[in-house]
């Protein structure tokens, strides 16, 4: 797996349509600062992506609308593992 196509957020482009299509060159290339919240942050942080951070998944990423493309029920089981 080619780490450049691992989004921000955990979401592997390399399985996206829109990167399949070839109208996306992925999340680390295409975006750039203040595009995604997910990417700014984990920059910010230091980390390679979300879920690195320990406090994955925040508050933010559950609430803030197109802020992850990671499913909501997904991320809120995640945070309830961490209890």
């Amino acid at each position: 797996m080619d780490e450049k196509l691992l989004g921000k957020c955990g979401f592997y482009c390399g399985a996206c349509p829109s990167f399949i299509k070839g109208n996306c060159s992925g999340c680390f290339l295409e975006h750039k600062e203040g595009d995604c919240f997910s990417r700014d942050c984990v920059l910010e942080k230091g980390l390679r992506f979300c879920g690195e951070c320990k406090e994955f998944p925040c508050k933010t990423i559950i609430e803030k609308t197109k802020c992850t493309v990671l499913d909501k029920s997904w991320l809120l089981w995640k945070k309830s593992e961490r209890k």
